[in-house]
């Protein structure tokens, strides 16, 4: 081999390295931020359940999901599939309250609980008696510390014609850590055999034990709005003749209308500013300690 062969072989071999290394950079601008904020078809409460078909898990969004799980060991057959309504749903979980510090907060938002619903009441349409259902609901919760993104995570199944509802996590601060770490997190549901912390309370639910509740057979009725006496119409006077309408003049043409210059749209707003602020104006009224204040602002910034 030549000089010439060695010097040209030499290019060929770096053109070909730039262009490796030009496509390597290509796909890592191109994936995602976060790994936990990607679209995993996968279960984050339970390995997935032999023998099964159709169906298991919907995702609805990054970190909401409803899935059919194993029925515990030890627990008889759920009266699966059954049929709810999702209006009924709404109804039966809508009055659910998670106590803190001594006071009843709603469990769900109405938003969440209206985007939750008709995708349980499919699940459960498609559970088999061995089969619970699995909710893992995010969303942001106001009654929350620094109004972040927390997890609702929750078991649900029939028996008896109950619809029964544990909760294990009634607020799980799991947002700021997953985009820190970049690591999908895993949740736990309730248990019918292991007492969950949150404690919940419902108008027209029996608790089972602090942590579970036993829903109406029947939702509660939603009141009817009070009907107005109607009051006798009066008589109706004879029409006059209408007279002829004479014929109208075209219309001159119009002038085309003149362009609207376009308005640029305001940047979005930034929820990491705006919540290092928040957490800055619960520290200095004393709402939080000064380790709270740090431990949540280095995960913030962490997650940028």
């Amino acid at each position: 081999m030549t000089l010439a062969d060695y010097r040209n072989s030499f290019l060929s071999t770096g053109a070909r390295v730039v262009v490796v290394g030009a496509i390597a950079l290509l796909g890592a601008m191109q994936a995602p931020a976060f790994a936990a904020e990607s679209p995993l078809g996968v279960s984050t409460t339970a390995k997935p359940m032999p023998g099964t078909t159709g169906r298991q898990l919907w995702r609805i969004s990054d970190y909401t999901t409803v899935e059919l799980v194993a029925r515990e060991a030890g627990a008889p057959d759920n009266q699966h599939p059954v049929k709810v309504e999702a209006s009924a749903l709404v109804a039966w979980l809508q009055p659910v309250q998670v106590v803190r510090s001594g006071a009843g907060k709603p469990l769900f938002g109405n938003e969440e609980l209206q985007t939750i619903a008709p995708v349980i009441a499919e699940a459960l349409a498609h559970a088999r008696p061995d089969q619970d259902i699995a909710l893992v609901s995010a969303a942001r919760h106001d009654d929350n510390t620094f109004y972040t993104t927390s997890a609702v995570t929750a078991r649900l199944f029939e028996v008896d014609g109950h619809l029964n509802f544990i909760v294990n996590d009634a607020r799980n601060d799991f947002y700021d850590k997953a985009r820190g770490s970049g690591a999908a997190p895993h949740f736990t549901v309730g248990s019918r055999a292991t007492l969950g912390a949150s404690q919940i309370q419902g108008a027209g639910a029996a608790n089972k034990r602090s942590d579970w509740l036993v829903l109406d057979a029947a939702p509660p009725p939603v009141p009817a709005a009070p009907v107005a006496p109607v009051a006798p119409a009066a008589p109706v006077a004879p029409v006059a003749p209408v007279a002829p309408i004479a014929p109208v003049a075209p219309a001159a043409p119009m002038a085309p209308p003149a362009p609207v210059a376009p308005v640029p749209l305001a940047p979005p707003a930034n929820d990491a500013e705006a919540r290092l602020v928040n957490i800055k104006r619960l520290y200095d009224k004393g709402l939080i300690t000064k380790s709270e204040y740090d431990k949540k602002r280095a995960e913030i910034i962490k997650g940028l």
